[in-house]
C-alpha cells in the first residue's frame, strides 16, 4: 500500500513539474502577433516569430529575402525590456549592416525594398540598460510584397 502511495506521488510530482515547465517554455508562443502590422497590401510572412530575450544576448535570426520585394519589419518586446534593438545584416564575407534602428530612434518598424535575393540576419537585443538576469518576451514580424515591374 505504502509502495502504491509513493509511486502515485513520485508520478504526481513529476507530471507537476513537466507541467510548469511546459506552461514557461511557451508563454511566449505568439508574441510576435503583438508587433505593428503592415499596410494592408503586404502579405504575412511564415518568417515572424516569437523569442525570449535577455541582457547582454543577441538573437540571430537568419533569413533569406527575396529579389523584387518590398518588405516590412517590426519587432515589441515586453515593457520591461524597453526599446528592442534590431539590425538588418547582409550575410556576407564584409557583414554590411543594412538597418540599424538605433541610428533611428529605435524605431519598431522599417520598410524596405531587395533589388537581388539576398541572405541576411535579422540581429535582436534588449537595451544595455535592462537590468533584469531574467528573460522576456520578444517578436518579430515580417511582411511582403511582390513588386510589379
Amino acid at each position: 500500500m505504502k509502495e502504491k502511495f509513493l509511486v502515485h506521488t513520485i508520478l504526481t510530482l513529476l507530471l507537476g513539474t513537466l507541467a510548469i515547465q511546459d506552461g514557461y517554455s511557451q508563454n511566449c508562443r505568439g508574441y510576435e502577433r503583438r508587433c505593428d502590422s503592415a499596410p494592408r497590401y503586404f502579405q504575412s510572412s511564415s518568417l515572424s516569430r516569437a523569442v525570449t530575450l535577455r541582457k547582454g544576448r543577441k538573437i540571430v535570426i537568419n533569413q533569406t529575402f527575396f529579389g523584387n520585394r518590398e518588405y516590412f519589419i517590426s519587432v515589441c518586446g515586453h515593457n520591461r525590456l524597453g526599446k528592442i534593438h534590431f539590425r538588418l545584416i547582409a550575410d556576407d564575407e564584409d557583414q554590411t549592416i543594412l538597418y540599424d534602428n538605433a541610428a533611428d530612434d529605435f524605431k519598431e518598424s522599417q520598410l524596405f525594398v531587395i533589388l537581388n535575393t539576398m541572405a541576411v540576419k535579422v540581429e535582436i537585443s534588449a537595451p544595455h540598460y535592462f537590468d533584469d538576469r531574467g528573460s522576456e518576451c520578444a517578436g518579430v514580424r515580417i511582411f511582403y510584397n511582390q513588386q510589379r515591374d
